[in-house]
């Protein structure tokens, strides 16, 4: 049992997620697609109003600590947990954002993309494996582009923000192998379907459709401890 690691990595995460409404307040409104069609979606709620909602920065505190705390009971002392922690808060703002109001800003994505993968290869550097960044490269083309056909197949399957996110957990997965790539895909589809009754209740799916993003981030969590417990 990693303990040690995964309370350090508890305390940085909860540090980490007290900057989620700052995340989500610095994030443009989107453009209104005249193609779209209002009633596929729920009623838009500004950023800024999102970003203020009472208990936010508290309930996003304990769920980056929660998170970052199994990464760190997970991989131990890894030198993916450099990239791993840096993502938590940002997938925590996303998945706020996407659940609330079915949108993903690029705002968020993309610089993402950048220092994730500048974390991979300052790791690949020092551990002398080029491996390491050439398995982000290949997991940001492997995820980006699956999601990405899906998306071309299927436009109102997966939207563009989607397959965006899905290239940046891509980057965070591949160097842990093409295990973890393939067990993010297979449980976040697992757990979108399983989803689907709930959020029908509740009033979340809309014509037959979930907001995809948390399940992308939930899956690429399982998939990284799913990887450490059948690779112990």
């Amino acid at each position: 049992m990693e303990l040690v690691p995964a309370l350090v990595c508890a305390l940085l995460g909860a540090l980490g997620g007290l900057l989620v409404p700052w995340l989500i307040a610095r994030c443009p409104e989107p453009d209104h697609d005249p193609a779209e069609n209002p009633a596929d979606y729920p009623d838009h709620v500004p950023f800024a109003a999102l970003a203020a909602r009472p208990g936010l920065r508290v309930r996003a505190a304990v769920a980056c600590g929660v998170v970052s705390g199994v990464l760190g009971l997970a991989l131990g002392w890894s030198w993916a947990l450099l990239w791993l922690l840096a993502l938590v808060p940002v997938c925590c703002a996303l998945t706020v954002i996407d659940y609330v109001t079915w949108y993903l800003p690029s705002r968020l994505i993309r610089p993402s993309w950048l220092v994730t993968g500048l974390l991979v290869g300052v790791v690949a550097v020092i551990v002398r494996d080029p491996r390491v960044a050439l398995w982000g490269v290949i997991g940001f083309l492997a995820l980006g582009g699956y999601y990405g056909l899906i998306r071309l197949i299927s436009p109102r399957a997966m939207a563009g923000g989607d397959v965006r996110l899905g290239a940046l957990l891509g980057v965070a997965l591949g160097p842990l192998g093409p295990g973890a790539l393939l067990a993010s895909v297979v449980a976040a589809a697992l757990l979108g379907v399983l989803a689907m009754v709930p959020m029908r209740r509740s009033g979340t799916m809309i014509r037959r459709r979930v907001p995809y993003g948390p399940f992308l981030v939930l899956g690429a969590l399982v998939a990284v401890v799913m990887g450490q417990v059948l690779g112990a």
